[in-house]
């Protein structure tokens, strides 16, 4: 069902890109149509992101998931992400991003780390109204990434369920989210040998740590 959705959801972003680019043309575009071909087009990418997520999942469940490992340069994956969605918002927020030590790269399936800092930076802009930091420690013999915001926090009680399929913290009901993202998250951090934990104290803010190993030796990226 949600492989099926897709594309009369695509249809209609598409007609929506088209009508507004018409208004635009004809000088029709005032504020109304503005404000609701905004609406539209976000509650669109809610819920191709929600059905993305399902999909995931399923593939996941049904063990039909591929990793492709290769030399990984993190610091340009979190680069790409940053310009590709979270450059442009309308609160003028950024992430900022944050590198100690000497960079290397680790052996991971870059679509799967993509997604998995995609997750974590849109949790932190959800879940906050200050900019997001990133912390890249190349350490001696690992690399540990630190995606961290000072938001709503997590309750104590809710910690120990955060990265079960469905679950969403008791404090965040009145924010839409489908508490499939994090799940999926720990699924990908740890298909490519890596390890993650969460630290947060309620009305004081998150930090997600992710740990991975510098294989023995690494072929040069392509």
């Amino acid at each position: 069902a949600s492989h099926h959705s897709k594309p009369p959801l695509a249809a209609t972003s598409t007609t929506m890109e088209l009508l507004e680019t018409k208004l635009q043309m004809d000088n029709l575009l005032d504020q109304f149509y503005r404000h609701n071909i905004s609406k539209i087009s976000s509650e669109i990418f809610k819920l191709n992101t929600m059905l993305d997520e399902i999909l995931t999942l399923s593939t996941i469940v049904s063990n039909n998931i591929e990793v492709r490992k290769q030399p990984v340069e993190v610091e340009r994956v979190i680069t790409d992400i940053k310009y590709q969605y979270f450059s442009e918002r309308k609160d003028d927020r950024v992430l900022n991003l944050k590198v100690t030590g000497t960079p290397r790269t680790i052996y991971a399936d870059k679509n799967q780390l993509s997604k998995i800092f995609t997750n974590l930076v849109g949790n932190a802009f959800k879940y906050s109204t200050s900019n997001p930091l990133i912390k890249l420690q190349y350490q001696k013999t690992r690399l540990v990434i630190k995606v961290t915001d000072d938001g709503v926090g997590i309750p104590e009680k809710d910690i120990p369920y955060l990265f079960n399929s469905f679950f969403r913290g008791s404090n965040v009901d009145s924010i839409e989210g489908t508490g499939l993202g994090l799940s999926i998250v720990k699924d990908f951090v740890e298909r490519n040998n890596g390890s993650i934990l969460v630290e947060s104290e309620e009305n004081k803010g998150t930090t997600f740590t992710i740990i991975f190993k510098y294989p023995d030796e690494v072929p040069a990226p392509q």
